[in-house]
């Protein structure tokens, strides 16, 4: 029987055993690896996807007292967009320069910033919150390690990102491919998050109705 992970073509990573990470995602960009239509993010930063997201997230946010914010990855920015950001200082990052480059070109007059950034390595800066979606469950074990320690050195305040919380066991793969990952269990074990917010997500006839984002205060993180 298939693992729900093997349901989409792209999970197998295995072809980009070794590479830089910098280089798997701007291929996977530039051919639009996860089919998305509407989002070279994949079907998952369609508006249908990210709609509780985008509804949901400016009082999540004012509750939390967030008032600047780092989006990373932050894609092509396709339904981050439509959210209401007032009075938040956002900054989006991503690792492919070419996604950077063009978001500041299509929407300078959002006053936005967009950098070009490693999640894994460079300095981040402390930011009220560290919005993670859909990133670290195209990583290996080693690059989440070296994500999740990077935010941690940030000084940043809460940690938000993708975590699926009905996944029995988490499984390493090679950076670039794709599975679900649970943050509650081995080999994270993080403690339960302050907020878990279920995107209701439609994906594949709902066999990932699980997939959550959330939310917890960096300096508990493991």
């Amino acid at each position: 029987m298939k693992k729900r992970h093997e349901l989409y073509p792209y999970a197998d990573g295995s072809r980009f055993a070794g590479r830089p990470a910098a280089e798997v995602f701007a291929a996977i960009a530039r051919s639009n690896t996860w089919a998305g239509e509407e989002s070279l993010s994949g079907t998952g930063s369609s508006l249908q996807q990210t709609a509780v997201l985008v509804e949901k997230l400016p009082k999540l946010l004012r509750e939390l007292g967030v008032d600047n914010m780092l989006d990373i990855p932050c894609g092509d920015f396709n339904w981050m967009q439509t959210v209401d950001l007032s009075g938040i200082q956002y900054t989006g990052a991503d690792i492919v320069e070419s996604l950077v480059l063009a978001n500041r070109q299509r929407y300078r007059h959002l006053s936005r910033r967009f950098l070009h950034m490693d999640l894994k390595q460079d300095e981040l800066g402390a930011y009220g919150l560290v919005f993670c979606r859909d990133c670290l469950v195209h990583f290996s074990f080693a690059d989440v390690f070296s994500a999740i320690g990077n935010i941690k050195s940030s000084g940043s305040r809460y940690l938000m990102m993708t975590t699926f919380p009905a996944e029995p066991s988490n499984l390493d793969i090679d950076t670039g491919g794709w599975r679900p990952l649970n943050f509650g269990l081995p080999p994270f074990s993080f403690p339960p998050p302050l907020i878990l917010l279920n995107e209701q997500c439609t994906e594949m006839g709902g066999a990932f109705a699980d997939k959550s984002m959330g939310v917890w205060a960096v300096e508990q993180l493991p």
